[in-house]
Formats: C-alpha cells, structure tokens, sequence
C-alpha cells in the first residue's frame, strides 16, 4: 500500500475526530481541561455499548439491520479499553463495515508510516480517529500549563506516566502523542518506551506490596491538581502530597475523605528544605477509595485546630469512579455513580 494512501487515511480520521470534538463541546471551556469522555461519546452517538469478558479480542463494532453497537472487553487496564473504544468509535464515525479488533490495534501508531503500509483504509482511519479524539493537541498543553511541565520534565517516565493517567491514554499512546506534538523527539520516545508502567506504579507505593499492578493505577496528586476531574478504576491508589505550614498550626484535615469511603493507608510529612527552621513540610498521604465510595467533589481543608476559620486553605478534586472491569451495559455516569451497572 502506498504511503499516500497512509497520509490520507491519517488526515480523514484526524478531521473526523476534531469534527466529533467540536459537535460535542470537548473543546470549550471547562471539557478543554479534562480527559475526553470516550464512553459518554458513544453514548451521545446513540450506538449502544456492552462489556463483555472477550478474549483475545480487545474489541468490535457491530451493525445489525442497520442498527450500530461496540463491544469492548473488560479484561484489560482502563487506558487500553479506551482506546479501543475510540478505535471502535472511529469504525461508526467514518461509516465503516462491522470488524473485530485484537491487541494488533495497541502496537501500531499513525505516526510510524510503516506500520500501516499494509493496513486497510479503514483500520488506518479509525486508528488515526482514536489517537487525535482520545489525547487531542489543545489537552496536551492545557495539562502542560496547569503542572508546569516542560519538554524537559516530559523526559521523565514518572511524569509521562501521570500525564496520561490525566488524558485517560496507555504510557505508550501517551509517548506517540508527545512525539505528534513535537515535546519530545523520536530519539527520547524510544528511551522512554523501555520503562515500565508496572515499575513506574510500585515506585510510587515503593513501601506497599502489590500483588499486581493490571487494573490498578497510582495517582500522583498536587495543589496542581485543584479542581480536576479524577475518573479512576476503582482499585486506584492516591499519593497526595501537599504543601502544610505546620509549624504555624495549620494542618490538612481528610476527614471528609474518611467519611466518604476513602482508606488513608498511609499518613506522614517530609521536610521542603531540611535543618531550616519554621520552613513549611509537606504532608503526605496514600488512600484508596472503597468500592461505596460515590462520584462527588470532595474537598480538604489545612486549618489551625483551635482557629479553624483563621485563613484556611482548601484543595478539591471531582471523583469520578470507573466500572469498565464489570460486564454490562454502559450507562450515563450520573447513573454510574449511584450505583447502577
């Protein structure tokens, strides 16, 4: 297959993805800066979408008298389950015929030309579609703007790895886009992609024993990441780490967290700068969220015990629970989040 025919496939799903983001306000306002809703997507588009224990397939989509549906499995890790869903969008978006997809779709990307030489139109155009709706360019640099990450702090596995837990991407699509966005070269992509996401995630939890890493991610949450939207698998763990001026009595409470389901596992503070007096600490903490715990905002605050209306701090984050390891039917998340799947 000629070259060309892999440029144009490329430019048809690129434009049918920003098409589809802008039809759905992805793009504008408060969405530019949270992970595209993949799932809900589908779900806008009218095309019906189940999970199902399909193995070795990761996923299909299917038209019966003319009646669209996608089917994903539910046996691999969040970020890959969503990009097959955005493969499988892409298939219903372009208008292409039913077609299964195993894990041949997570090992190719558009931006190598040789891996698609010998792909049909189609496979081309849905992967293309997937990789620009799943992690568009304006995510990237919103996500660059509000961690203050630069091209060199995207040299670091641990960073990539927290960048695309916040686009909702595998470590590797993650790597591709960067290279598409020119943050990093070919060259640094390719070391990048001898680390290991299962390595990156104990790293974290160095002290915790994991048995394993599959359907379990680790965030690592900042004052950075006030007011974001956290859509976590349910077995994900949280390192929050956040400045306290503790020695003028100001400190973080997680009660609310406590109340809401969420297990404080771990509970410590480390020095900012060591032997400097009154200098501020910062308090650590490892949680996970109980399967009851429900989507809500939840919101800390660092007070003084005995002034807690004396100039408190506060940090919030949206909680957004994800069932995609439970077969069914998709529904709405407000539905999610009351329970029903």
């Amino acid at each position: 297959m000629a070259s060309g025919i892999t440029r144009e496939a490329v430019l048809k799903g690129m434009r049918a993805a920003l098409r589809l983001q802008r039809d759905l306000g992805l793009d504008r306002g408060e969405a530019r800066g949270q992970r595209v809703d993949v799932f809900g997507a589908i779900y806008k588009e009218n095309v019906p979408l189940l999970f199902r224990k399909l193995e070795p397939l990761l996923g299909a989509y299917l038209r019966e008298d003319g009646n669209p549906g996608i089917l994903l499995t539910t046996r691999r890790p969040l970020g890959q389950q969503r990009f097959t869903a955005a493969h499988e969008l892409g298939h219903h978006i372009l208008n292409h015929d039913p077609h299964a997809d195993d894990d041949r779709i997570l090992r190719r990307s558009p931006d190598m030309a040789r891996d698609y030489m010998h792909l049909p139109p189609a496979e081309q155009e849905a992967d293309a579609f997937a990789s620009y709706f799943l992690v568009p360019d304006w995510l990237i640099g919103t996500l660059m703007r509000r961690h203050g990450w630069t091209t060199h702090h995207l040299q670091d596995p641990g960073t990539v790895y927290q960048m695309a837990l916040r686009l909702g991407a595998s470590y590797r699509a993650t790597l591709y886009a960067l290279v598409r966005n020119k943050v990093i070269g070919a060259g640094v992509r390719q070391q990048l992609a001898k680390a290991q996401p299962a390595a990156l995630k104990r790293s974290l939890v160095a002290d915790l024993s994991l048995e394993t890493t599959q359907n379990i991610d680790v965030w690592h949450l900042t004052e950075r990441d006030e007011g974001t939207v956290i859509e976590a698998g349910r077995d994900d763990l949280f390192v929050v780490k956040l400045r306290e001026d503790s020695n003028a009595g100001y400190l973080w409470n997680f009660e609310e967290l406590e109340q809401a389901g969420f297990a404080i596992l771990k509970d410590g503070r480390e020095q900012v700068a060591e032997g400097v007096i009154g200098a501020p600490t910062i308090r650590h903490i490892l949680a996970r969220a109980g399967h009851a715990t429900a989507h809500g905002t939840y919101t800390l605050w660092e007070r003084r015990p005995w002034a807690p209306n004396d100039d408190p701090k506060q940090w919030s984050f949206d909680y957004r629970p994800v069932y995609t390891h439970d077969a069914g039917l998709f529904r709405p998340f407000s539905r999610q989040a009351s329970g029903a799947r």
